[in-house]
This record gives C-alpha cells, structure tokens and sequence, in this order.
C-alpha cells in the first residue's frame, strides 16, 4: 500500500471531475460553488466513492486531504469550464458561428 499525495491529487480530481460531470440528474454548479446542502451530499458520496475506487482498483488508501483537495478543486475546475462557456457563447469570437448557422 502506498501514499503518493502530490503524484495522486491530478489523477484524484479529474476522476471526481468526471464523476460530477456525468451525474444523473445535472449538478448546478452555481449552487455548489456558492455552498449548499447538495454540495455536502455531494462531499460525502464522491469522497467515500473516490476512497473505495482507489482502494478496490488500486489498492491504495488516499489520505484525506488528497480527496478533499481534489474535490474542491474539481468543482472550481467545472464551476471556472461553465463560466468560460457562458462568456465564450455571447462573446464577439462566436458571433460569425452564429451568423454562419443562422443563429442571429
């Protein structure tokens, strides 16, 4: 069993973003960035998911500040993905794809 805390956090939380990205129904990341109780639910699962994925695929036990690290950091990563979206689809960059699919 080994603990490798810097080399795990990347891996960590692209496979937590990924687990929130495909949930079933959508998460709103605008509540769960500003804090909610879907935001605590959502804590628990993933972590305790996280921990059990590593453990039965790997048989590594993450230290607890590695899983919650890395979900913090997955939220902000999707929460900063849906900002950039929202920006870049009303921005002028995007005006002539509009134009182009007779969008405007």
């Amino acid at each position: 069993m080994s603990k490798h805390t810097t080399e795990q956090l990347p891996e960590v939380t692209y496979w937590l973003a990924l687990q929130i990205a495909k949930s079933k129904p959508s998460i709103d990341l605008e509540k769960v960035y500003e804090g909610t109780i879907e935001l605590d639910y959502l804590y628990q699962v993933l972590t305790n998911k996280a921990q059990q994925h590593w453990w039965s695929s790997y048989g590594v036990e993450l230290n607890p500040v590695t899983v919650n690290n890395a979900f913090f950091r997955a939220i902000a990563v999707l929460h900063d993905r849906n900002l950039e979206f929202k920006r870049s689809r009303g921005g002028q960059e995007t005006a002539w794809v509009k134009e182009l699919l007779h969008l405007t």
